[in-house]
């Protein structure tokens, strides 16, 4: 009876044992949380870098219209001074912000100026529009490198696809640490493609709306540098899309590829404009944020 009783309460311990360790919360190792840490680092400046450039070059792509048609002011704020280096073109055009900060229609505060050369209108096949970044700032991040966009023409479904490769990209934050960035990428017009700032519709220009219903959908690849120093390689498995009247990328998945660790994938989630983000880590699903001051 002795040992029955034994084996019994042996049973019975080893049950409560086992149910306590499966409530446990589960060990999360210093290596486990050190890379959880690179992996957000990382995900969150690709995805600021990503949204900085994007944002020049909406800038950029947008004044084009201006320059072609001799319009002096952009988004409220910048002047532009139009340089006519042919016969009409090349085009030279100083996107002058001020250096105070001007408050955009987006409401972005930009100063500085953005300067490029356009060798044909925007929506010509085989343009090519180069732009310096010279002293330029949105929401005190400054932008440094060159981006350089040619009009590969139209796909078959009629949309218009550029070529953008971003040269020696430096982004760096109010606390003065950099981020660094190149690309190189296809971008398809998906929408918007047939308004521009000065399409009239009901007897006035659309003026600033003719730009921001633009959507275009990125593909390509990328590799950078974090403010905190980890390197990192970036492909885009499903397209990102880039929406004017939004500052964050609102759809699209990557895959990032941390120096030192295996390929992890960032979702840009369903279209909704917002700061957030799906990072797929060793320890399951983070959401993180995205947001300029990240």
């Amino acid at each position: 009876m002795k040992k029955h009783s034994y084996f019994l309460f042996a049973i019975g311990l080893l049950a409560i044992t086992s149910s306590c360790n499966r409530n446990e919360d589960p060990v999360i190792s210093e290596e486990d949380e050190q890379e959880t840490e690179v992996l957000r680092d990382i995900s969150t400046d690709q995805a600021v870098v990503n949204t900085l450039y994007d944002d020049l070059g909406s800038q950029v792509d947008g004044s084009t219209y201006n320059a072609e048609e001799g319009d002096s002011v952009w988004n409220l704020c910048a002047e532009l001074t139009i340089d006519t280096l042919g016969d009409p073109f090349p085009l030279q055009v100083t996107l002058d912000f001020g250096t105070e900060g001007c408050t955009g229609r987006d409401g972005k505060v930009r100063k500085g100026k953005l300067v490029y050369n356009m060798t044909g209108p925007y929506r010509e096949v085989g343009s090519v529009l180069t732009t310096t970044p010279d002293e330029y700032y949105v929401n005190d991040w400054n932008l440094l490198g060159t981006r350089i966009v040619e009009n590969l023409g139209a796909n078959g479904s009629s949309q218009l696809q550029y070529a953008i490769e971003i040269k020696n990209g430096t982004a760096i934050d109010p606390e003065g640490e950099a981020i660094k960035w190149q690309s190189t990428r296809t971008r398809t017009w998906i929408e918007g493609q047939e308004t521009g700032f000065f399409t009239i519709e009901n007897g006035s220009f659309l003026g600033w709306d003719g730009i921001t219903d633009d959507v275009y959908e990125v593909t390509g690849s990328g590799l950078g540098v974090t403010r905190e120093g980890y390197t990192f390689d970036v492909e885009i498995d499903s397209p990102l899309r880039i929406q004017l009247d939004c500052q964050y990328i609102t759809r699209g998945i990557v895959t990032i590829v941390p120096e030192n660790y295996g390929e992890r994938t960032l979702d840009y989630g369903d279209g909704t404009c917002d700061d957030v983000a799906v990072l797929q880590t060793p320890l399951g699903v983070r959401e993180i944020k995205l947001g300029w001051g990240q």
